[in-house]
């Protein structure tokens, strides 16, 4: 199922997150706006309010294709507080699904060692977190079933690799085409 759960904590980056579910549901992936909160509506770093579909005790693996961790700060730290959402990192992981971070977010993977060997990006700064990856400066990197992200530049670019990724290159290419992406 090509269903993808984007986790939604205190201080989201608004960009890095609402990007990629525009163009993923463009592409004809469900995608389910998930609250680390308790609360149904969680505000970005920016003051924007989002009100979410579900919450994290509603994520179903077995139903998914990807999680999606954006980053902004506090949002990622948040994230990374939370033992629910490792525990949910490490069944997605197990479970040979895919698993996607862009901008701070990709420290959690870091932090956790699930980038260890593998080619990873991350915003200026936090390479000191992605343990035992190799730090590349480029807007969206895959290496096995990780992509990473560099920052809120790199929305458009990230968002389109999680299509080639999920469904392929001729999709992402006819998205890129359409939303006129340079």
């Amino acid at each position: 199922m090509n269903r993808v759960y984007v986790l939604l904590a205190s201080g989201f980056e608004e960009v890095e997150a609402l990007t990629p579910v525009d163009v993923l549901r463009r592409a004809g992936i469900e995608v389910l706006l998930v609250s680390t909160t308790g609360s149904p509506y969680v505000q970005g770093s920016h003051q924007v309010v989002v009100k979410t579909d579900c919450f994290l005790d509603d994520v179903r693996v077995e139903e998914a294709a990807m999680l999606l961790l954006p980053g902004g700060l506090p949002g990622a730290t948040n994230l990374a507080a939370q033992e629910k959402v490792k525990q949910l990192i490490r069944h997605f992981y197990e479970a040979d699904k895919w698993l996607a971070a862009i901008c701070a977010a990709p420290m959690i993977l870091g932090e956790m060692l699930l980038l260890e060997g593998r080619k990873a990006t991350c915003y200026p700064g936090f390479e000191k977190h992605l343990h035992g990856a190799q730090c590349l400066e480029e807007p969206a990197v895959c290496d096995g079933k990780i992509i990473t992200g560099r920052g809120v530049g790199a929305a458009m670019a990230f968002s389109l690799e999680l299509v080639r990724r999920l469904i392929d290159e001729a999709r992402a290419l006819e998205l890129k085409k359409k939303m006129v992406v340079a």
